[in-house]
C-alpha cells in the first residue's frame, strides 16, 4: 500500500483547506465582523474533526470512509451510503472545475472555449490521481511553501501600498453574536471547514499513525488562522466593498502602486486561485476514485475515466459562474453538505461506540 509523510499529509490539508477560500471574502453577511463568523466556524470544525473525524478514526484505523461503512451498515446500506459519498465528492470536485475555468476565462484566457478548459482541466486532474495517492500529496509538500511565500509577498505589498485601513473592521459586535453565528453555522461549516471529512479517505495511508492526530489538528488550525487573516486583511483594504466583489483579493492587488513601478500583479493572485482550486478537485476526484475502487473492487485505472467522465459532463451542467455560485450558497451548504459532513458522520460514529462497546462486553463475559 502507498505510504505518504506527516509532512505530506499536513501540506494536502492546508492546501486543501485554504483552497480558494482565502482569495474571498467569507461570511460576508456578517459585514465587519465577517472575521470573527470565520473563527467560529473554525472552532465548530475543530470540534467536529476532532470530536467525530478523528475520533472515528482512532476507534476504527487503517480504514477508509468507505470500510468503515461497510463494516458498521452491513453491505445493502452500506452501498446506499458510500455511493452517497461518491456523488458527493464528484459534485464537490465538479463544483471546483467549473469554478477553475469560469474564472480562468474571467481572467487569463477570456476567448478560450469553457469545454475545452475543463477538460484540459480533467485531463491533468486525472494523470495526477492515475500515479496515486503518494504522488499528489509529494506535489502538495512541495508547492505549499511556494504560496505561502507568494501570499506573504502579497500581504506586504498591499501593507506597503497603504490600502490597509484597520479602521474598517470597527465597532466590533456592533449588532451582537447572532449574526456571527447566522454567517458562521452551517455555511462555514460546510465550507471550508467540515469538508475535512475527505480525508477519512486519506489517513489510512499516512506511515507515521502515532503522530497523525495532533498534526491534523494543528494543520487544521494552521489552515483556518490564515483564513481568518486573509479575512481581516480583506476588509481593511475594501471596507464594505469586500462583500460586492467576486474575488476581493485580485480587486486589492489591482490598487496596488508599491514605489511607482510595481503595480498590476494579479497574475500572482490568479496563480494561487488556480493552485488551490486544482490540488481540490483533484483531491475530490481521487476520493470518489478510492470510494468507488473499493465499493466494487474495480481497478482503479478504469474508475479514473468513468468519474472524470462525470466531473467533465456534470461541470458542464450549470449555464453560467453565478448560478454555479447561487446554487451552492443556497443549497449545498445549507442542506446538503451537512448531511455528509455532520450527519453521516455522527450516525457512524455512535455505531462505532455500540460496536466497540458491545465487543467489550463480549470479551468480558
Amino acid at each position: 500500500m502507498e505510504r505518504i509523510s506527516l509532512n505530506q499529509l499536513g501540506s494536502m490539508i492546508v492546501l486543501f483547506l485554504i483552497g480558494s477560500s482565502s482569495l474571498f471574502l467569507l461570511a460576508s453577511d456578517a459585514d465587519r465582523d465577517a472575521w470573527l463568523a470565520v473563527i467560529v466556524g473554525m472552532l465548530c470544525g475543530l470540534i467536529i474533526l476532532w470530536g467525530v473525524n478523528l475520533t472515528l478514526y482512532r476507534l476504527m484505523p487503517q480504514r477508509s470512509l468507505i470500510e468503515i461503512i461497510f463494516e458498521l451498515l452491513g453491505k445493502p446500506l452500506g452501498y446506499v451510503v458510500s455511493l452517497s459519498y461518491v456523488i458527493y465528492f464528484c459534485y464537490k470536485s465538479v463544483r471546483n472545475v467549473r469554478e477553475f475555468g469560469d474564472l480562468m476565462i474571467m481572467y487569463l484566457l477570456p476567448n478560450t472555449p469553457l469545454t475545452t478548459l475543463i477538460l484540459f482541466i480533467c485531463l491533468l486532474s486525472a494523470y495526477t490521481v492515475f500515479h496515486g495517492v503518494d504522488v499528489l500529496f509529494r506535489m502538495a509538500e512541495a508547492v505549499l511553501p511556494l504560496v505561502i511565500i507568494i501570499y506573504l509577498i502579497l500581504f506586504l505589498l498591499v501593507a506597503g501600498s497603504g490600502l490597509l485601513h484597520f479602521e474598517n473592521l470597527s465597532p466590533v459586535l456592533e449588532d451582537g453574536f447572532m449574526p456571527v453565528w447566522d454567517a458562521a453555522f452551517p455555511e462555514l461549516i460546510s465550507f471550508p471547514f467540515g469538508e475535512i471529512i475527505l480525508f477519512l479517505m486519506f489517513w489510512k495511508y499516512t506511515e507515521q499513525t502515532a503522530g497523525m492526530v495532533s498534526f491534523t489538528i494543528k494543520c487544521f488550525l494552521f489552515s483556518g488562522l490564515f483564513i481568518t487573516f486573509t479575512n481581516v486583511f480583506i476588509f481593511a483594504a475594501l471596507g464594505s466593498l469586500a462583500g460586492t466583489v467576486t474575488i476581493p483579493l485580485m480587486q486589492i492587488t489591482n490598487l496596488i502602486d508599491f514605489a511607482r513601478f510595481l503595480e498590476r500583479i494579479d497574475p500572482m493572485v490568479a496563480l494561487l486561485l488556480f493552485t488551490g482550486v486544482f490540488f481540490k478537485l483533484t483531491a475530490y476526484y481521487f476520493g470518489a476514485v478510492l470510494a468507488l475502487s473499493q465499493m466494487f473492487k474495480w481497478h482503479s485505472k478504469y474508475v479514473i475515466v468513468l468519474i472524470g467522465a462525470v466531473i467533465f459532463l456534470g461541470s458542464l451542467l450549470f449555464r453560467n459562474y453565478m448560478e454555479h455560485i447561487w446554487f451552492g450558497f443556497r443549497y449545498n451548504v445549507k442542506y446538503h453538505f451537512p448531511v455528509f459532513q455532520i450527519l453521516f458522520p455522527l450516525l457512524l460514529l455512535t455505531l462505532a461506540i455500540i460496536k466497540k462497546r458491545w465487543s467489550e462486553k463480549v470479551h468480558a463475559e
